[in-house]
């Protein structure tokens, strides 16, 4: 698993956290999203990568940017 945190811009509203959540949470290898329209930020934890995210929200009004990754464990 991994995870990723992203600043999105266009998402300052609870109707935004809504909307990005819902095209997010389809992404295949998504396990648990969450957002926070004060912030900005959305963290998407799953096996999916970040190009993935991005693509998801290319059609959108939303901007996403990279600012965190923790990556998978090493076993």
């Amino acid at each position: 698993m991994r995870t990723l945190t992203f600043s999105v811009d266009g998402m300052r509203c609870r109707r935004c956290v809504r909307r990005a959540t819902a095209v997010v949470r389809d992404v295949e290898g998504v396990h648990t999203v969450t957002a926070n329209a004060k912030s900005g930020l959305l963290t998407v934890r799953g096996t999916m990568s970040d190009k993935d995210i991005v693509v998801s929200l290319r059609n959108s009004t939303f901007t996403p940017r990279l600012i965190a990754e923790e990556p998978r464990p090493e076993f």
